[in-house]
């Protein structure tokens, strides 16, 4: 499953681009690798309207999708909670996604630097240009490789303990349910404003949410 979120994170930005990294395909493949396809489509359906704002534009920083679905699939998949896994497997993905955009700002900085030309002015042979090209995307095919095995990792106990405790399930499900409307409202307001207004405007999404999910739960 790892190995899947690597190859399909490749598909987000550094090749193909056929949208096989989007919720709505990537977490119906995870879905039936783990032998549970509805759960799949269940989590990549929800998945997939959430991130529909989320618009690579600009310098806009999106959620790293590849990764999040096969993470939400397998939660979704792997426990019986019914509605409450669904609920938790989603807020669960967005979290990682939310991370994984962060290593991806990080690992562009690194490529950009990988592939520039080395030298004054001089020209770079076309195969050196194309082993730069291709160690490129091999650091993005480690990099949600890696990112997909720690949430699946982090995920495994939690997806085991909604099958213990439905009350431990429900105020999961709550907090993880509110915590994601306020990662939500944040990346949302980021796409118009920069610098501390981004700041505030998150913080404050995320702790109304806290308050609201725990006063809930």
């Amino acid at each position: 499953m790892a190995l899947l979120g690597g190859v399909l994170g490749l598909d987000t930005v550094s090749c193909v681009q056929a949208m096989i990294s989007r919720p709505i395909v990537a977490a119906p493949i995870a879905g039936f690798l783990l032998g549970d396809p509805v759960a799949g489509i269940s989590a990549g359906a929800v998945l997939e309207l959430v991130s529909m704002n989320q618009l690579p534009i600009g310098a806009n920083r999106t959620w790293d999708t590849a990764p999040a679905s096969v993470a939400a699939a397998a939660i979704a998949a792997l426990s019986s909670a019914g509605a409450v896994s669904l609920v938790v497997a989603v807020g669960y993905g967005v979290l990682v996604g939310w991370i994984g955009s962060w290593t991806v700002h990080v690992m562009r900085q690194s490529t950009a630097r990988l592939v520039a030309a080395r030298g004054d002015q001089e020209p770079i042979p076309a195969s050196a240009l194309t082993a730069r090209h291709l160690s490129a995307m091999a650091v993005d095919f480690a990099r949600a490789t890696a990112l997909t095995l720690v949430a699946l990792l982090l995920g495994a106990p939690l997806a085991s303990g909604l099958d213990l405790s439905g009350a431990t399930a429900g105020i999961a499900a709550a907090v993880l349910v509110w915590v994601c409307v306020g990662l939500a409202l944040g990346s949302g307001v980021r796409m118009m404003a920069k610098g501390r207004t981004v700041v505030l405007a998150f913080t404050a999404g995320l702790l109304v949410s806290t308050v609201l999910s725990l006063w809930l739960a």
